[in-house]
């Protein structure tokens, strides 16, 4: 059986010219993407990671947790985020595809970040945070275009039902982890310890992931077994954000162990850490055919 990443049938459509307008575009998405890989670096660096700059009005839990997000931000989105803005300086149109996770996730995580440290005070944290999740936000529509006009080879029935079958699998281990949130919204029970002291921060993530990942991959679930023209764009933005998010939930259940924090897990780490590894095979295959695509043209 075909694995979720096997690509089979090529299509004829031709890649666009990095002389005609789509390459100016593309171009003109390089100095986007490296200012948000500037702002992630500079946010990580004033933060708990780095200096402790900036305040965040949390507990030390989520404050544990933050650490273990930034380490993951610094060490991998940033990186990514770099290769599809150097891609993009170069006219590549595979540019605006690789850069579909990182964009994602920094839209993610800084709604996050502006909404759930509950602040009664203004503070020049909130620009800062506002800032990245607005850039994030405008870079990921603008790639989400670009995706879905660069040309993408065709994918066989089976290969098709494979990829549909793993998104559909990441939508059910996303609810499953909310299963206790269900049977708490029946039953009035308390929400995470290690939340309590913010609760904004737990209900942000839960609005997130139900109310948006969710629906997104289904979506994309959708587009793929319809064969859509999105199908393509739709498959990479989703495997690639899942192959960003989990190991930031994994490194922060780590930091949280390695710190003897109160709320640490190990089975969460390890759960976490499994997930990681296993997500990550289909958007690191994915990455490596657009990566090799884009540097085998002139």
């Amino acid at each position: 059986m075909s694995s979720p990443g096997a690509v089979t049938t090529p299509v004829t459509t031709p890649v666009p010219s990095p002389d005609a307008p789509a390459g100016r575009s593309d171009r003109a998405l390089g100095p986007v993407l490296l200012t948000l890989a500037v702002l992630l670096v500079l946010n990580s660096a004033l933060g708990p990671l780095g200096t402790d700059a900036l305040a965040y009005p949390l507990p030390d839990s989520l404050l544990n947790q933050l650490i273990g997000l930034e380490l993951v931000t610094v060490l991998l989105v940033v990186p990514v985020l770099v290769t599809a803005a150097v891609l993009a300086l170069h006219a590549r149109p595979e540019a605006a595809t690789l850069a579909l996770g990182p964009t994602g996730y920094a839209a993610y995580m800084f709604v996050q970040y502006v909404v759930g440290p509950e602040r009664l005070a203004y503070s020049p944290a909130v620009l800062l945070h506002l800032a990245i999740a607005t850039l994030a936000g405008v870079a990921g529509v603008w790639c989400w275009r670009g995706a879905v006009a660069t040309p993408v080879a065709g994918i066989g029935e089976r290969t098709r039902r494979a990829r549909v079958a793993w998104l559909l699998l990441l939508v059910a281990f996303v609810v499953a982890r909310y299963l206790p949130v269900l049977a708490g919204s029946v039953t009035a029970g308390p929400i995470p310890a290690e939340y309590a002291e913010a609760p904004a921060f737990f209900w942000t993530i839960v609005l997130l992931d139900l109310g948006v990942v969710v629906p997104l991959a289904v979506a994309a679930a959708v587009a793929i077994g319809l064969d859509r023209a999105s199908a393509g764009a739709a498959w990479f933005g989703v495997v690639s954000w899942f192959a960003l998010v989990p190991p930031s939930v994994a490194a922060m259940a780590a930091v949280m162990v390695v710190r003897d924090d109160p709320h640490a897990s190990v089975v969460t780490l390890a759960v976490t850490t499994t997930a990681s590894i296993a997500f990550a095979v289909p958007a690191v295959r994915a990455g490596s055919l657009l990566l090799r695509r884009a540097l085998a043209q002139p």
